[in-house]
């Protein structure tokens, strides 16, 4: 019986409709970001160094002083092309900006461990709003993440989200002398202050 190619996935399917099985299984032209959102696969264009890279690039090296002040917790942290999160409930397959997986996580039914925590810094336009406020907010729970980060220099804001059972429970930091935190990572903080003024820099 011959085998059936994968698909080659580019920037003109961005809207249409396919199985999780389908997006999992298909090859893509590099350069661009995909993502399954409730079976309409999701293009989009790599964000830009500014402020979106700098700030990812902080977050890394905030994260690698954690660990290394905190030996034992942390099993290993990465971003989209390290993590895929599949959450077949709501046919999506998402690649976080940030993801942190805890030492002794049990592995899932695929094997892995996933993460604990994710971090998404918002990228400009309303359609990358929505995503991060909206349906990775649901996604992300309905994941199984005990801890969601949206980190927006455009409204100079970071949202924690804690789980609490079935629901998100929020923290808000707004002020420029603001520290976000969360319980994930305890002792883990990030001032507001040095976040937009990474991101302002170039």
């Amino acid at each position: 019986m011959a085998t059936v190619a994968p698909r080659l996935l580019g920037p003109a399917d961005h809207g249409e409709r396919m199985s999780l099985e389908e997006f999992e299984q298909a090859d893509v032209e590099p350069g661009y970001l995909y993502e399954l959102a409730r079976g309409v696969l999701e293009v989009s264009e790599v964000p830009d160094e500014f402020p979106h890279g700098m700030l990812v690039y902080w977050f890394y090296r905030l994260l690698g002083r954690f660990d290394d002040a905190n030996p034992g917790l942390i099993q290993r942290f990465g971003g989209g092309s390290e993590y895929r999160l599949v959450i077949p409930a709501l046919e999506s397959g998402r690649h976080p900006d940030i993801a942190v997986t805890l030492k002794g996580a049990p592995k899932n039914v695929r094997g892995r461990r996933p993460p604990a925590l994710a971090i998404e810094i918002v990228s400009p336009g309303r359609d990358a709003h929505d995503r991060d406020y909206k349906a990775k907010r649901e996604e992300h729970l309905a994941y199984g993440m005990s801890e969601y980060w949206i980190v927006d220099p455009y409204e100079r804001r970071v949202i924690v989200l804690l789980r609490d059972g079935g629901v998100w429970v929020e923290r808000v930091f707004t002020k420029p002398e603001d520290s976000a935190s969360g319980l994930v990572l305890p002792g883990l903080v990030a001032p507001l202050a040095e976040l937009w003024k990474i991101g302002e820099e170039r």
